[in-house]
């Protein structure tokens, strides 16, 4: 005789399980609810284009509107550098992350939250990781995505206080909140092979120092490294501000 049982779940057991699903999911449709007001906001600001919100952008920038950037609209993969006004670079910014939200579903949004302080914790993510994947993040993307979006979200997505003492995405909507990370990650889609005025901007996490990481180079800086980077650009007036994921995403930390 066996010693082992079979049975059902019991009906406890069962709802516990569907709340942790439920409760990723209801996070994900708060922030992604969030995040299509910002955007409207965004655009309509874009649109009125009055003293404030002009002196607005500049503050964030460190560039006017009027301003004329030099930016990539590739031709099947071929480098095809053109001059396009700031104002309209973040018009067309927002016309692609608004394009891209549309398609992302809750199944967009891969769940791989995972507390090193708690392993055996039951809300931890059972989808196997990446090997060279760190213990703690906010999000990440592929950017090579062409279609089929997905973002990988990571516990500190919740709002949780890392190891430094920082807290990142503590709030759905403000700074370093959940939107506008989202809005970073977003613009780090590459724009289409087939027609470059669809998908994402294609903007890089640049460097301390306000240099372009490029795409096999090691990300070894922390999230306050990449602001001070930022920070950089924008006080000596580089038209990168347009793109760094981290001067994009500023732009996006309001609450409405």
């Amino acid at each position: 005789m066996s010693n082992t049982t079979k049975g059902k779940p019991s009906k406890k057991t069962t709802i516990i399980n569907q709340c942790k699903i439920n409760d990723f999911n209801a996070m994900m449709k708060e922030a992604g609810e969030a995040m299509d007001r910002v955007l409207a906001r965004r655009k309509k600001d874009l649109e009125n284009w009055g003293n404030d919100e002009q002196e607005e952008f500049y503050a964030i920038f460190g560039s006017k509107g009027a301003r004329l950037v030099h930016v990539n609209m590739p031709i099947k993969g071929v480098e095809n550098i053109v001059e396009i006004k700031a104002l309209d670079v973040m018009k067309d910014c927002i016309r692609r992350l608004c394009e891209i939200k549309k398609k992302l579903t809750t199944d967009s949004y891969i769940n791989l939250i995972y507390d090193p302080d708690n392993p055996e914790a039951p809300t931890n993510s059972k989808i196997p990781r990446d090997p060279n994947l760190p213990d703690t993040f906010c999000a990440y993307v592929n950017p090579e995505q062409q279609d089929n979006y997905k973002v990988n979200i990571g516990i500190n997505f919740t709002g949780r206080i890392n190891a430094k003492n920082m807290r990142a995405c503590g709030e759905v909507m403000g700074e370093s909140s959940r939107v506008s990370t989202l809005c970073h990650e977003i613009s780090h889609f590459k724009k289409k092979f087939v027609d470059s005025s669809l998908g994402g901007m294609g903007t890089v996490d640049y460097d301390v120092d306000g240099h372009r990481r490029e795409p096999t180079e090691e990300d070894k800086w922390t999230l306050i490294e990449h602001q001070s980077g930022a920070m950089k650009l924008i006080d000596k007036g580089s038209e990168n501000v347009f793109d760094n994921s981290y001067n994009i995403e500023k732009y996006f930390e309001i609450i409405v």
